[in-house]
Order: structure tokens, then C-alpha cells, then sequence
């Protein structure tokens, strides 16, 4: 059961922590008291830490691995906005890799950052695998390749593309994998893929800063829900199931201008 802790020296009982509860079980401060866990509610926390985050005297600590918290400064993590925009804009799907690995660390050090990705109730469900081996990728290539074949004369979605798919492969072409020498997975124990979507969606965001080129990996992800051998060659548990793929190395080719974009549809009411 997680708890705040107060440095009542530092609290100016300004009641922030209690008022931005995600559900609402701080107490507010009152008189010469301080905030605090409504009795019997500790069990309800969910470790989000909004209470700490939102604390401009630091004066709250949630203990929940206190030893990562990070104290911030009013201009750390500030983006100026033009900046952001353009390092959105600038994010492509690659499909040309060299044949450098990415180091270990480096990869841990994305999935760090997209950890922090927003998940429902601060549930954090999303596990990663990692495919580290360019042998291992392609093997899973190969086998995406192998459920492909039996749609064809099929009534499945793809059908019709397959053909061309397979004789793009056939010729020699990784179609499917693009000869990268990763591929990450997202996976939870629910059917709803969403909160790995979201998860895998930062990785995606956080890697051109670490110089990584990613490519969504919607064929592979689509083999993995419906043939048993890559199933079987991922190992996940009963009950995982996987929410995202993407390969991901560095870029053979860097990013020189962004092209255009329809306009957004927005509706306004």
C-alpha cells in the first residue's frame, strides 16, 4: 500500500496534492494538520503519483520506488513548440536499415522513456519483447510469409493483395521485416490492444531522438494473432496477446525536408 510522506517543512498546505487525487482519497490539510490518505482508502492508490508530480514545494513524496523520483526544475523537459511540431512532422516510417545494431542500453533507455506512457487506473499492463537478432527477425519474416500463403483464394482481408506480396518476396525482397535488425512487441493480457498501442506509440515518438528508425509492423502483427508456429516461436503466455510490432535500427537514409499532409478535419462545436 503506497503512502505520502510530507516534509512539513517544506508543505505549505496549499492542498494541491488533495485536490488533483485521481480519486480523491487525500484528505486536505486543515488547521495546523497536513495532507493525508483518507483512513481505509490506502489500498485504493493507484500509484499514479499526481499528488507528488503537481507539488511545487516538493514537499510530498509518494513511496512507491522513491528512488526514481526525479525533481524537476521550471524549465526541464520544456519544448519549444515549433521545435516539437517539427520533430513530429519529422518522424518517418523506415524501411532501409543499415546493419548496425542498436546497443542493448540504448533500446532500454527508449523503453524507459515510453514506459510513461498513459495507461487506464495507472494499470502499466504493457510488457515488451524484444527480438534482438537479426536471424530471429527474419525467421519471423519467413513465417509471416508462410501464414500469408494460406490466404491465398481466401476470403481474408488481405487476399488479394497476397499475391503480390509473395512475389515481391519470392524475388529476394524482405517485404515484410525490410531487413531490420530489430523488431520490438507490446503485449498485455487484454483483448483490447490499446494500452500497447499508446505504449508502442511512444517508443515510436522517443526513438528518432535516440537516432532509431522505426516502421510499424502490421503484417507480423497480424500473423501473430493468427498462426500458431509464430506464436509459438514468440513464447508469450497464455492469455498475452500482442498489441503492437515495430522494427526499428538506424536509418540508412536521413531525413532531409517533411512532405505534405492533407489538411486536418476538425469540427468545431
Amino acid at each position: 500500500m503506497p503512502t505520502i510522506i510530507i516534509d512539513q517543512n517544506q508543505c505549505i498546505r496549499c492542498n494541491t496534492c488533495a485536490t488533483v487525487c485521481v480519486l480523491g482519497i487525500l484528505d486536505k490539510a486543515t488547521g495546523t494538520g497536513f495532507p493525508a490518505t483518507r483512513e481505509g482508502y490506502g489500498d485504493y492508490c493507484l500509484r499514479c503519483g499526481h499528488c507528488q508530480s503537481f507539488c511545487e514545494q516538493n514537499a510530498l513524496t509518494l513511496d512507491y520506488f522513491p528512488e526514481e523520483r526525479i525533481i524537476l526544475s521550471p524549465t526541464d523537459g520544456l519544448i519549444e513548440a515549433n521545435n516539437l511540431a517539427l520533430y513530429i512532422k519529422k518522424r518517418r516510417s523506415v524501411r532501409h536499415f543499415t546493419s548496425k545494431p542498436v546497443d542493448k542500453e540504448v533500446i532500454s533507455k527508449v523503453i524507459d522513456t515510453a514506459r510513461y506512457a498513459a495507461s487506464g487506473g495507472n494499470g502499466q499492463p504493457v510488457k515488451w519483447l524484444v527480438i534482438y537478432d537479426p536471424k530471429d527477425v527474419k525467421r519471423i519474416a519467413n513465417l509471416t510469409i508462410d501464414w500469408m500463403r494460406t490466404l491465398v483464394d481466401t476470403q481474408h482481408s488481405l487476399a488479394a493483395y497476397v499475391p503480390s506480396i509473395l512475389s515481391i518476396w519470392d524475388s529476394g525482397n524482405d517485404y515484410i521485416c525490410h531487413d531490420a535488425p530489430h523488431l520490438l512487441f507490446t503485449y498485455t493480457a487484454f483483448d483490447d490492444p490499446t494500452e500497447g498501442v499508446i505504449a508502442m506509440t511512444h517508443f515510436d515518438l522517443a526513438a528518432p531522438a535516440f537516432d532509431i528508425g522505426t516502421c510499424w509492423a502490421g503484417f507480423v502483427k497480424m500473423a501473430s494473432e493468427a498462426y500458431k508456429p509464430l506464436q509459438d516461436l514468440l513464447s508469450l503466455h497464455e492469455g498475452q496477446k500482442v498489441a503492437g510490432a515495430m522494427l526499428f535500427g538506424y536509418s540508412r537514409y536521413k531525413v532531409a525536408s517533411i512532405p505534405r499532409r492533407n489538411p486536418a478535419d476538425i469540427t468545431w462545436r
